[in-house]
């Protein structure tokens, strides 16, 4: 296979994390095994190109680079937050490749002219620059892979349907995949509805890069093995689960996926509990980021804080009402703040599943946690994830 992407340096405050990735290293990391001899055409600042190209041949990749003059970084506080996007120099020359299965990602440095018997597109933007036609590009067969909320239309009369019907007439696509935020995937063919694949479960969340596993795991079943696209990407699904607990790389062959379970198919994400400190200004940041990306996962909140403010002292009794009225709890318990303790406890003694977010907790309070069936997160957005779906089961 070949893959066409940048090569761009992450890094991660919490969990701590300071690599050279990009979409297309982590892709063709992803399936050095499934697909040996691949070939990485990417940019890459010159001072790492050539760690680069010795990452790549470790894997038996390998790559093509055409070296820059800027460091091009990734920065994120954790793996969900958004954070600008580094601008690339003007001016570069153009990747121009060919080949039988081609993987292609949209690149800051500008796009590349990909000419391919079967082609798998990721644009990684909604700009009309990033469209595989836009830079002249042509395949036999294309298939093109998006986030969802790339098919909201700005136009609330047409449904995803119709802008992925459009995308299909567009590009001369005869495949749109549509990667969801929490796993899984909407698979569109032709004027047919869309099939619905799940998303795969996995006991930590590492986010960064996701999308990339996922569109090489689809090339690799797609575009190599020819799969159906339905089962090509439950295969890719499943990859990213794998990949999500602990950046696990590269990808296992499709048997050693056959275990992971499916998560819970439900129509809402449940209603999260969440309690925590708040007095300092660190904990209510971590309270505030906790609930608004709860809510972007889906899941409806009940945060007393949140909901009484000031009158929080003299609410316990509504308060303890609204954790029976939920389906699972998230509870911050760095800092040791006994409220957050007394809903724990409380929690379990009805039944509602819990999950500590325990990144500095005392090895005493982890262990009542613990001894009480509690799940215990170490990280941000793993606790969110779990929290998210214990809410739906």
């Amino acid at each position: 296979m070949i893959i066409v992407g940048g090569s761009y340096r992450e890094v991660c405050a919490y969990p701590e994390w300071d690599r050279i990735y990009g979409s297309g290293g982590r892709a063709a990391v992803a399936v050095s095994g499934l697909a040996p001899g691949s070939v990485l055409h990417t940019y890459a600042y010159s001072g790492w190109a050539a760690d680069v190209r010795a990452t790549m041949a470790s894997f038996g990749v390998r790559a093509e680079v055409v070296e820059i003059e800027k460091e091009l970084v990734f920065e994120y506080y954790h793996p969900l937050s958004k954070e600008p996007v580094p601008k690339a120099s003007a001016g570069l020359p153009r990747i121009t490749v060919s080949g039988e299965v081609v993987l292609s990602f949209g690149m800051l440095e500008g796009p590349a002219t990909v000419v391919a018997g079967r082609a798998v597109h990721d644009p990684q933007s909604d700009s009309p620059e990033a469209a595989f036609s836009a830079s002249g590009s042509r395949a036999g067969e294309l298939a093109y892979v998006v986030r969802d909320y790339m098919l909201a239309a700005a136009d609330s009369s047409q449904e995803a349907m119709d802008v992925a019907t459009r995308i299909m007439a567009d590009e001369g696509a005869s495949v749109v995949v549509a990667r969801h935020a929490i796993g899984g995937a909407s698979v569109y063919v032709g004027d047919t509805k869309p099939r619905l694949v799940p998303a795969y479960i996995s006991d930590t969340w590492f986010k960064i890069g996701s999308g990339d596993v996922f569109c090489a795991a689809f090339a690799h079943y797609w575009g190599e093995r020819r799969l159906d696209p339905v089962e090509a990407a439950d295969l890719a699904s499943r990859s990213v689960a794998h990949f999500n607990d602990g950046h696990r790389l590269p990808l296992p062959a499709p048997h050693a996926l056959s275990a992971l379970v499916p998560q819970p198919d439900t129509a809402h994400g449940g209603r999260v509990f969440l309690s925590g400190p708040a007095a300092t200004l660190p904990q209510r940041w971590l309270l505030d980021q906790a609930r608004w990306w709860l809510l972007d996962l889906g899941s409806e909140v009940f945060s007393p804080f949140h909901e009484y403010g000031e009158r929080l002292a003299a609410s316990a009794g509504p308060a303890l009402a609204g954790l029976r009225a939920c389906t699972a709890v998230l509870a911050l318990a760095d800092g040791g703040d006994p409220g957050t303790s007394a809903v724990i406890g409380h929690a379990r003694a009805v039944g509602v599943p819990v999950v500590v977010l325990a990144e500095a907790v005392a090895a005493t309070d982890l262990a009542v946690h613990a001894g009480m069936s509690c799940e215990i997160a170490r990280d941000f957005t793993t606790a969110l994830y779990r929290a998210h779906l214990a809410g739906m089961r």
